[in-house]
């Protein structure tokens, strides 16, 4: 199986431009890369600005732009290579008014 035949699949791309002949400009893993229609295969689901999903390219394009490299070992069919190892901070909880203050009863965002 030649790298033209080997997939590669990245998650969380977003789309932060495109042309009028459908060419995407991503970010994939922190590199703004384009990517044309003729380089996206099957599984896609970023089809314009603003998309934000799965993407996939063949082992070749994905190697010339620096997104997979050389000697690494191909993801399995249905895998997803993650973009970065890098976890999301924590949530914190939000803040719990004192008993000793007495609540206005306002809500923003809300009408009464």
């Amino acid at each position: 199986m030649t790298q033209s035949d080997q997939r590669a699949v990245f998650d969380g791309v977003d789309v932060v431009d495109e042309t009028p002949r459908h060419a995407l400009l991503c970010v994939i893993g922190g590199k703004r890369i384009w990517v044309t229609l003729g380089n996206r295969r099957r599984g896609t689901e970023v089809q314009k600005r603003g998309d934000r999903g799965t993407l996939v390219v063949s082992k070749a394009f994905a190697i010339k732009n620096g997104l997979w490299e050389e000697g690494s070992a191909p993801p399995a069919p249905s895998a997803h290579r993650p973009l970065s190892s890098v976890s999301p901070p924590p949530a914190r909880p939000a803040p719990v008014p004192s008993e000793g203050v007495p609540s206005s009863g306002h809500r923003f965002g809300q009408r009464r």
